[in-house]
């Protein structure tokens, strides 16, 4: 076992992923017991589980381990390492239900990871300080404009779905500006 993960553990902000967990499994039992399972959602799901992994990111001893050699990059790729697969599950489980009642859904994790990437390089590139609140941010109000705008033509209308349209080429974007901010 390598030394940084009972620390890194314990020092990970759960809370944000533990309340978006109970409400996929609320959903997922409101789903199973209607029979309908709620497809115009996938989006803020996606929104919000990309909000919760950014919040995950806060780093409590950010300015004491300043001074260390292990630089924020590395923290924050450790917490990653944590928080990804528990994010990897709760967006399995709310596809789940869905996956039974909705033919052809499929198992679309792409928007998940474009907008949790996307999430990630603004927290990277952000301000020191300001880093989470605007990775919380960024997804969020992505996915919020997209559904206030809708389906628009032009470009406006493609920048704005582009994390649904084009997950993977969003997800590749964000995550090369992520790795050109590895000193940040």
């Amino acid at each position: 076992m390598n030394a940084w993960l009972a620390p890194t553990a314990r020092a990970t902000s759960w809370g944000a992923l533990a309340v978006v967990g109970l409400a996929v499994a609320a959903l997922g039992a409101g789903a199973a017991y209607d029979g309908r399972w709620p497809g115009g959602l996938l989006g803020v799901m996606a929104g919000v589980l990309a909000a919760a992994v950014v919040t995950g990111l806060r780093d409590p001893a950010e300015n004491l381990l300043a001074a260390v050699p292990t630089s924020a990059a590395v923290r924050r790729a450790r917490r990653l390492a944590l928080l990804l697969p528990v994010a990897a599950v709760v967006w399995v489980a709310y596809l789940w239900p869905g996956h039974d009642l909705v033919p052809g859904l499929g198992w679309p994790l792409g928007p998940a990871a474009a907008l949790v990437a996307t999430g990630v390089a603004v927290c990277a590139w952000a301000p020191a300080g300001r880093g989470v609140a605007a990775g919380v941010a960024a997804p969020l109000l992505w996915v919020a404009a997209a559904r206030v705008v809708g389906d628009t033509d032009g470009l406006a209308g493609d920048v704005l779905l582009a994390w649904q349209a084009h997950p993977w080429t969003v997800t590749a974007a964000a995550t090369a500006a992520l790795m050109t901010a590895r000193d940040r």
